[in-house]
Order: structure tokens, then C-alpha cells, then sequence
């Protein structure tokens, strides 16, 4: 079900996306229309042309992990703006896992983490061919934990919260081919 409605949102981008590009074409009102005018230009067909992605504007996207990896779900939003090779890009995202034991610890001890996160990253691109992008680069990530360790201490529960911060080196390459249609495999394309 999720990889049918993460197809489905894809080709309904696709093909608003291409909505929005196509110009409208007139249509007549009966047997007695008249002409489109003289002085207008013709329609020009977009099939089979290919745009190239245009080497500067912001770009965005949202995230979600629905299903536990590494044991955390949660959701975020990606962005930031290219200008012709270089990259700035920010990651924010909140996950968290659910309450689990504690390994090494009395029986009725169990721990759940809350995760904030802010990455920000440069990278440098290149096009080679127009078939594709290589993107290399680095940047700093904020990670913020807050640590519940809940435990049973006769009749009654004890919660302790604590918090974590630290930061992490990033360091990330990106390969995107282009697709058919101009846009790169990695989000939908561009409309001007």
C-alpha cells in the first residue's frame, strides 16, 4: 500500500507539473467558430523537446519514515537553493522510538528517545553529459535527544527525563541521472 501511494503521488506530480507546462490549446464552440488570429503565434508542441534543469533556484521536499528504521519513526522537510555548481541545504526532521526495555537493567525499566535534528550542508555539483549530477560535499548536524527512562519502583512508575545534545560531522555524494523528460530522477521537473 505504501509503495502504491508513493508511486501514485509521483505520476500525479508529474502530470500536474506537465499541466502547468503544456500551453492551453482553444477549443471551438460549434460548427461556426471562427479562426484564432492571424497575428497569434502558433501553439508549439512540448513533446519530445527536453528541458534542461535550470542551474539555480530553491528546491524543497518533505520526508517521512512511517515504519520504524533503527527503531525510529517521525517526519521532516528538506530545502535550500542551488546556484550553477554550488549547493546550500538544510535537513530539520523530529523521530522518535517507542518505549523498549533496557538491556543490563532491572525487569520493569523501559527507555524512549525523542529526536530533534538540524542538518546544514554545502555541496558542489557537476554535469557531466546532460545525463546526470554528481554532488559532493559536507556540513555540521545539531542533534538533539531527549531520553525517557520510565522503571517501577514498587506500586508506583518513576519517569526521568534527560536530555542529549551533539553535533555530527556530514559528509554525503549524490549520483542523479536525468530522466527522459528533463527533470532528474530525484524529484519531479521544474516548471518556469
Amino acid at each position: 500500500m505504501g509503495c502504491a501511494a508513493f508511486a501514485a503521488s509521483r505520476v500525479l506530480a508529474v502530470g500536474v507539473a506537465q499541466a502547468w507546462a503544456d500551453p492551453p490549446t482553444p477549443v471551438a464552440a460549434g460548427p461556426d467558430a471562427s479562426p484564432p488570429p492571424a497575428a497569434a503565434a502558433p501553439a508549439r508542441s512540448v513533446e519530445g523537446q527536453v528541458r534542461s534543469a535550470p542551474d539555480r533556484g530553491p528546491f524543497a521536499a518533505l520526508w517521512v519514515v512511517p515504519f520504524a528504521t533503527y527503531h525510529f519513526q517521525g517526519a521532516g522537510a528538506d530545502g535550500g537553493y542551488r546556484y550553477r555548481w554550488i549547493v546550500g541545504l538544510y535537513r530539520v526532521g523530529f523521530l522518535q522510538n517507542g518505549y523498549a526495555p533496557v538491556s543490563g537493567s532491572p525487569l520493569l525499566t523501559l527507555q524512549r528517545t525523542q529526536r530533534f535534528l538540524l542538518d546544514l550542508e554545502v555541496d558542489a555539483r557537476w554535469r557531466f553529459n546532460k545525463m546526470g549530477t554528481l554532488s559532493a560535499g559536507g556540513g555540521v548536524g545539531v542533534v538533539n535527544d531527549w531520553v525517557d527512562t520510565t522503571s517501577m519502583s514498587g506500586l508506583t512508575w518513576n519517569t526521568s527525563t534527560d536530555q542529549q545534545w551533539r553535533l555530527r560531522p556530514l559528509i554525503g555524494v549524490t549520483l542523479a541521472r536525468r530522466s527522459r523528460r528533463g527533470g532528474s530522477v530525484a524529484s519531479p521537473p521544474s516548471v518556469r
